[in-house]
């Protein structure tokens, strides 16, 4: 089976870029920033957060300082590219939170991750790169702002590239009532909305975010069996994060994750990595963890990935061209 899903050409739809370094490209980008990796970035590259969500988002500070500068930050996203394309992911939409120092702007930071996806793009033709610029929740709202209106502008000049807006960050921070008149400008300027919701027990919140609406549901970890067929009804897949959900905690155990109740359900749902990285894993191994869990089938797998090619915000065109590549390979396995 796992020889069968490396070879499955997949579809990623929540990846967070600073989170979706493998150890090897940590490595890599320590040497081309400093000749070498630091002892303690080598320690750093191996710590695995277990069953805690804060010290997850702990972890992100070592990769932060990595991509600091526009070097730093072009090559971790070139790495990106690069290790989804190792796992012969077809097509992932990376996010990313613009980011402001003394090295870069906020506009600089996402025009070097545009400028390094067109590039990447040469090195990794097989693989096709789209940007979600991020609202870090924790962060002032006034920075949202400035979010918006960039990736608004942006999307302009790159209509293939910036397809969209995501909410994320620590769920335990921040309202999402203070976010939403922010993101409904962007969907009003044509922007589709990937939110992180129910990711952790906050009922009222969800609520807020249900009636709202969405293009994708992040996560949906304490999404009830009612909430969870209002997705269905509107046809609004949830992103579904095994490894991640159960090394933050949110999650008891694979076995208790909730994509086995959504499957139930036959409600829209994509298996995702969330954090490649910082969680040691692959869109593979999440696969691979799927069917040793839940007891998935080959075509089951072809079948999650043509739901995902269905719920991207890739073109019709592309998206013709995605689910060709996955029943071609179906199809030649059963000759």
């Amino acid at each position: 089976m796992k020889q069968f899903l490396k070879g499955l050409p997949k579809v990623e739809l929540h990846a967070h870029l600073n989170g979706s370094l493998g150890v090897d490209s940590l490595r890599d980008l320590a040497e081309r920033l400093y000749g070498s990796a630091p002892e303690k970035l080598l320690e750093l590259c191996f710590i695995r957060c277990e069953k805690d969500l804060d010290a997850c988002f702990e972890t992100f500070k070592f990769v932060h300082e990595l991509t600091a500068t526009a070097e730093g930050l072009r090559y971790a996203t070139e790495l990106a590219v690069r290790d989804f394309a190792q796992d012969n992911v077809q097509y992932v939409e990376l996010r990313t939170t613009p980011k402001a120092n003394a090295h870069y702007s906020r506009r600089d930071y996402l025009e070097i991750v545009i400028e390094a996806i067109i590039e990447a793009r040469k090195k990794y033709p097989d693989i096709l790169v789209k940007l979600l610029p991020s609202i870090n929740r924790a962060e002032p709202v006034d920075v949202a702002e400035e979010t918006v209106s960039l990736a608004v502008e942006l999307a302009q000049s790159y209509p293939h590239l910036i397809l969209g807006i995501d909410l994320s960050g620590n769920p335990a921070k921040g309202r999402f009532s203070d976010f939403a008149p922010i993101i409904s400008k962007a969907r009003e300027m044509g922007l589709k909305l990937v939110i992180h919701c129910a990711e952790i027990k906050n009922p009222s919140e969800v609520q807020e975010m249900l009636e709202f609406g969405m293009s994708r549901c992040g996560h949906g970890s304490f999404l009830t069996q009612k909430e969870i067929e209002l997705l269905k009804q509107r046809n609004i897949p949830i992103e579904c994060c095994l490894t991640s959900n159960v090394k933050s905690g949110t999650v008891s155990s694979l076995e208790e994750h909730h994509l086995k109740r959504i499957m139930e359900a036959n409600a829209p749902k994509v298996i995702c990595t969330d954090d490649s990285g910082v969680f040691d894993t692959t869109l593979t191994q999440e696969f691979l963890l799927a069917t040793e869990t839940f007891g998935l089938t080959r075509r089951q797998c072809v079948d999650l990935t043509l739901e995902a090619v269905h719920h991207s915000f890739a073109t019709d065109q592309e998206r013709k061209k995605m689910a060709e590549r996955v029943e071609n390979y179906a199809a030649s396995l059963q000759k």
